[in-house]
C-alpha cells in the first residue's frame, strides 16, 4: 500500500516539526511507530499497487483495458516485450501505434518467435502498422535453440514526464489482450506514486536489447529483413500443423465437456491471414494483413492531434471519439490527426455488389468497408437515429479517369458509421462509409454519354485520405482499359499474393499513384 508519511520529532518544548515525504515512498508501519523518538501518522495517498487477475472474469482486469485507459494524445513512447505476438492482439493498440508513427515517436517492440513459430505474415503487419523503416522505430525478433524469449511486459510514457506499465503473464494475442485467457499482472503508475526508477528500470530493460545487441535478437528495420528470417527459420511462413490425439474419442469428448471461458473484451478481427501463433486463436475472418510499407513519402500536412478517447465498452478501444461528443464529428474535426500507416495515403479498392450498386441501377444505400488499420486517423461523435452509432461525416469527391479525360461529379457528404455494437444495432462490428447516390448517378451519366464502361463489380478504384490540409475523401474510378486500371488491378493483385492486403479486397495506396485532382 502507498502511504503518505509525517515524521515528527518532539522538540523540549513538547512541539514537533513535520516532514512530508513526497513523492510518497513505501515505509513499514512498524519502523515508524518502533523508531524510537520518531512518532508517525499515517494517511493513504493514491490507490495501491494494483494487482489485475482476469480469473475474476472481470474486463477491467483485462490487459486490454489497461491499453484502452491510456489517453492517446497523451502517449509519447511506447515499449513492449512480449513471449508469444500474432497480429489478432494488435487492434487495442491500433489508436497509441497510429498516433506515435504519425509523430515520427519512439516505439520499441520486441517479440519472441519460440521455436521459429511466429508467422511471417502476423510481423509484416506489425512492421506496417508501426511504419518501418522510419527513425524512432524499433522492431527486435527473439529466437533461441532450447529456452523461450517469455516475458510479458508494456510500457507507455507520457507527455508530462509519467509512466504506467503492465507486468505480467499477458502475451499480445487476442487471448491475452481480451482476457479470454485466465492472466495476471501488476499495474505501475508514477502518477499513482510507483517510483520513477522503478518504470525506468522497465524501459532500460527493453532499450537493452537494442543498445547491446545481445544473442538471440534479430532486427527487422522494413519488410526484406521479415522475408530473411523466415527463410532462416526464425519465422514461420505457415502454423505448425496441429497434432491430433491418439486417445481416440472418448478423451475428446471429456476436453469438449470442460468448462469454456469467453473474451472479456471483444474487438472487430485485425484483418490478418488465415493462421495465428502459439498462444492465439484463430482469427474470426480470413482477411489478410496489411502490405508492408514502401519507401517514406512525404505526405500532406495533417490536423494537429485532437483529444480523442476510446468509449470501451461497448465500442473497442480504437474506435476513438471527441470527448464529449454528442453529435457526429464534420470534416478536419472528425480527424484524429494520425496519419496511415508506412506512409500510405488511401486504399485501392476492389468494388463489389454493395459498393457498386448505383453504377448498376440497384437502390438501397452503397457502403466501401473501412479497415481496421485505417481507424486510428479518425475520430467519432455520437449519431442519435433509430440505433446510436459512432459517426464520422466528411464530404466526397468523386470522378472518373480514363486516358484521355477525367469525368469530374459535384462533391456530395458521406459520413462513416460503426455497427454493431451498441445494444439492437444490427452488423457484424464493421465500420463502412456510405457511397452518395448523386455524384455516383452523376458519373454514370457522363460515362454513358462518353460511351465508357460503368464501373461495375470486380473493377478496381482509388480511395484518398482526408488530411488536416484538405479533409475530403476522394474516390477515383477508372476506365478498365486505362494504365492507370492497370496499375491499380496490379497493386491489389500483388498484395494479395503476397498475403498483404490490407482489407477484404483493399490494399496500401501509395502516394505516387493517383493522379492530382
Amino acid at each position: 500500500m502507498r502511504y503518505l508519511v509525517w515524521l515528527v520529532w518532539l522538540g523540549a518544548d513538547g512541539f514537533g516539526t513535520r516532514e512530508i515525504i513526497d513523492p510518497p515512498r513505501r515505509v513499514q508501519i512498524d519502523d515508524v511507530m518502533h523508531a524510537g523518538d520518531i512518532r508517525g501518522s499515517v494517511a493513504t495517498s493514491g490507490p495501491p499497487l494494483r494487482y489485475i487477475d482476469s480469473g475474476n472474469r472481470d474486463p477491467s482486469e483485462a490487459l486490454g483495458q489497461w491499453v484502452s485507459d491510456q489517453v492517446v494524445a497523451e502517449v509519447c513512447e511506447l515499449r513492449w516485450q512480449t513471449g508469444f505476438y500474432s497480429a489478432d492482439g494488435l487492434p487495442a493498440f491500433l489508436p497509441i501505434l497510429g498516433s506515435l508513427t504519425s509523430a515520427g515517436l519512439p516505439i520499441s517492440a520486441l517479440v519472441g518467435s519460440n521455436d521459429g513459430e511466429t508467422l511471417e505474415s502476423h510481423v509484416l503487419t506489425l512492421v506496417s502498422v508501426i511504419g518501418l523503416p522510419r527513425p524512432n522505430a524499433r522492431l527486435g525478433i527473439v529466437n533461441f535453440g532450447g529456452a523461450f524469449f517469455h516475458p510479458k511486459v508494456y510500457y507507455v510514457r507520457r507527455t508530462d514526464g509519467s509512466q504506467s506499465a503492465y507486468v505480467g503473464s499477458a502475451n499480445l494475442t487476442l487471448p491475452g489482450i481480451t482476457g479470454l485467457h485466465v492472466e495476471a499482472g501488476l499495474l505501475l503508475d508514477t502518477r499513482a506514486g510507483d517510483p520513477a526508477s522503478v518504470l525506468d528500470a522497465i524501459a532500460q530493460a527493453i532499450d537493452c536489447w537494442f543498445t547491446l545487441s545481445r544473442p538471440g535478437l534479430e532486427i527487422v528495420s522494413d519488410s526484406r529483413d521479415v522475408t530473411r528470417l523466415t527463410s532462416a527459420g526464425v519465422l514461420a511462413a505457415a502454423p505448425p500443423p496441429r497434432s491430433t490425439s491418439s486417445t481416440g474419442g472418448g478423451a475428446a469428448s471429456a476436453a469438449a465437456a470442460r468448462p469454456r471461458l469467453q473474451p472479456l473484451l471483444r474487438y472487430p478481427a485485425m484483418p490478418a491471414s488465415g493462421a495465428t501463433s502459439p498462444g492465439a486463436s484463430p482469427p474470426r475472418t480470413a482477411s489478410p494483413p496489411p502490405a508492408a510499407p514502401g519507401p517514406p513519402t512525404t505526405l500532406p500536412p495533417t490536423a494537429a492531434a485532437l483529444p480523442s478517447v476510446p468509449q470501451n465498452p461497448p465500442y473497442p478501444t480504437y474506435i476513438l471519439f471527441a470527448p464529449g461528443s454528442t453529435s457526429p464529428t464534420h470534416g478536419s474535426a472528425a480527424l484524429s490527426g494520425a496519419t496511415l500507416p508506412g506512409g500510405y495515403v488511401g486504399l485501392v479498392l476492389r468494388l463489389n455488389r454493395d459498393s457498386a450498386r448505383h453504377w448498376r441501377g440497384g437502390v438501397g444505400t452503397a457502403n466501401i468497408s473501412i479497415p481496421v488499420p485505417t481507424l486510428g486517423t479518425l475520430r467519432f461523435g455520437i449519431f442519435n437515429g433509430r440505433t446510436t452509432r459512432p459517426r464520422a461525416e466528411f464530404e466526397l469527391q468523386m470522378r472518373y479517369l480514363t486516358s484521355g479525360a477525367q469525368l469530374l461529379a459535384p462533391a456530395a457528404e458521406t459520413n462513416i458509421m460503426v455497427y454493431g455494437y451498441a445494444p439492437g444495432d444490427t452488423g457484424h462490428g464493421d465500420v463502412r462509409m456510405v457511397v452518395p447516390k448523386p455524384p455516383a448517378t452523376n458519373i454514370a451519366m457522363q460515362a454513358g454519354n462518353a460511351g465508357l464502361p460503368l464501373p461495375s463489380d470486380g473493377d478496381c478504384a482509388l480511395l484518398e485520405w482526408p488530411t488536416g490540409a484538405d479533409p475530403t475523401f476522394k474516390l477515383t474510378l477508372m476506365d478498365p482499359q486505362s494504365p492507370l486500371f492497370t496499375q491499380a488491378q496490379t497493386l491489389l493483385t500483388s498484395a494479395s499474393a503476397a498475403n498483404q492486403l490490407v482489407g477484404q479486397g483493399a490494399c496500401w495506396l501509395p502516394s505516387n499513384v493517383s493522379p492530382v485532382w
